[in-house]
């Protein structure tokens, strides 16, 4: 995956690999909180194609200062598909 930030408006398009149209467009955190820089902009990007991985734990943070929440495992998504039975 790669991503581009808007220099102006510091959006994110995030796309697969040799893809010309992203899957994702972020223009701000998903709170609706602003990104104020590229750089800011770039970590979240970071954060965001990492979490698409099994291995990343965590989600790319809700908002500015917030921390990213963790992933269901996968014994806790066992035990919510077997509780909706």
């Amino acid at each position: 995956m790669r991503y581009e930030v808007n220099p102006e408006t510091f959006a994110i398009n995030i796309y697969n690999e040799g893809d010309s149209v992203p899957f994702q467009f972020q223009p701000d955190y998903p709170n609706g909180d602003k990104f104020d820089s590229v750089e800011e902009a770039s970590q979240w990007a970071e954060l965001s194609i990492a979490a698409h991985s099994d291995e990343c734990l965590i989600y790319a943070p809700n908002g500015k200062g917030l921390q990213g929440e963790s992933k269901l495992t996968a014994e806790q998504l066992a035990e919510m598909k077997a509780s909706r039975k």
